[in-house]
């Protein structure tokens, strides 16, 4: 189950934005997955309940945004959507497309909690 190295990553990323932006909570994560980038969207979610425990993220959401595949055609220069298994231009039924969106995995968003100002 590979998505739980994807978490690891994810969560090492998160953990920059944290630092450089001087937050104290992560309130959710927000993430695109294309039907192409090998990645099981619930997979990926149990892997996210697992890994951010102890973590910076340990009470934040995860938002998973699933994308579709579009195709454009090389011979007729259409773009157009279709099913993962299935790279055919809508247009003129061709097979020699090229993969424009659906492979993409994404950290779209992350929400982030700044830490209350200390009053002496």
């Amino acid at each position: 189950m590979h998505e739980l190295s994807v978490c690891q990553a994810l969560l090492r990323q998160v953990a920059q934005l944290v630092q450089s932006r001087g937050a104290s909570v992560v309130e959710s994560i927000t993430v695109e997955v294309g039907p192409l980038c090998g990645i099981e969207p619930m997979l990926l979610a149990n892997a996210f309940w697992i890994m951010r425990a102890g973590s910076c993220a340990a009470q934040a959401a995860l938002f998973i945004e699933e994308t579709s595949v579009t195709v454009g055609c090389v011979s007729c220069g259409a773009q157009s959507q279709t099913a993962p298994n299935r790279l055919t231009c809508a247009a003129c039924g061709g097979f020699r497309t090229r993969i424009v969106a659906g492979d993409e995995l994404r950290l779209r968003r992350v929400e982030l909690r700044a830490p209350e100002p200390v009053t002496v």
